[in-house]
């Protein structure tokens, strides 16, 4: 709707030529007539919003308990709806936006006009903390997860937030997958990746914990993770363990050696060996 988020945030990076580090979000908001940024603790909200409907000024507040990776994603979504004259305020005087708010994609299938706001917001967020012009260095190789902790750290984002990014651009077939003591939170995948067949709440067998470290690349069974199942399709996980409980999985699916094979092996049995 609107403003296209991605060319929105290309044409502020074009003002920002040959920046290193964390891109400066609050310098940012200040000079496109964010006039106030709070930070307060907020229950059932990661930020809002205060403006009016000609967009001439805003006013921002954020949750203080996130910590400042959430708040910097915070506030670039909110900028979004400020910089956007076709999003309708959720609320008297402004926006009012949820966590669940800042996991929407355009990925997901959103039918009605909050969520696509709130995607759209996401969008033009990660698009400005992460350009794409300097991601390159942590694509490129086999995807683990270590690429994401230094695309976290390089760009002072959540690492929930350099995940989901990760998995979007990465050439592998990836899907990052976010739990709880291990039950399934929610997740998100790459275009080509499989249909996830686990739902929230759900028990994920993630192994053993230690907090602070990454496990190795692990073959998993396509059959606890996809649906439908995906015979030919090989499976492997790699999980962080984070604080609180908390992990991130990400998920890597490669097409099996033996899909050629068993292509043959069915064609004989289907032609009785006549073949030969």
């Amino acid at each position: 709707m609107g403003l296209n988020p991605q060319r929105l945030a290309q044409a502020i990076h074009d003002q920002l030529a040959g920046l290193n580090g964390a891109v400066p979000i609050y310098e940012i908001a200040a000079a496109l007539d964010i006039d106030e940024i709070r930070e307060e603790p907020l229950s059932n909200l990661e930020a809002a919003l205060v403006t009016m409907p000609e967009r001439d000024r805003g006013r921002v507040l954020l949750n203080s308990r996130s910590n400042r990776q959430r708040r910097r994603f915070s506030l670039s979504h909110e900028l979004l709806h400020f910089l956007n004259p076709t999003h309708e305020q959720t609320s008297v005087g402004g926006f009012r936006c949820t966590r669940q708010d800042m996991r929407l994609s355009s990925g997901d299938k959103i039918g009605d006009r909050h969520r696509r706001q709130e995607s759209e917001a996401n969008s033009f967020a990660i698009e400005l903390l992460t350009p794409r012009n300097r991601l390159k260095p942590f694509l490129c190789g086999n995807a683990k997860l270590a690429q994401v902790v230094a695309m976290a750290k390089e760009f002072d984002i959540s690492r929930e937030a350099a995940a989901r990014r990760f998995v979007e651009l990465h050439p592998d077939d990836l899907a990052v997958v976010f739990c709880r003591d291990n039950r399934f939170l929610y997740a998100a995948c790459g275009r080509e990746f499989p249909r996830l067949s686990i739902t929230a709440g759900e028990q994920c067998d993630l192994g053993q914990p230690v907090q602070g470290t990454i496990s190795g690349f692990d073959e998993v069974a396509p059959d606890d993770w996809l649906h439908p199942p995906q015979h030919a399709i090989e499976l492997s996980a790699q999980t962080l363990w984070q604080a609180n409980g908390h992990s991130i999985t990400l998920l890597r699916a490669d097409q099996s050696d033996d899909d050629e094979v068993g292509f043959d092996d069915t064609f004989e049995r289907f032609t009785g060996g006549q073949n030969r």
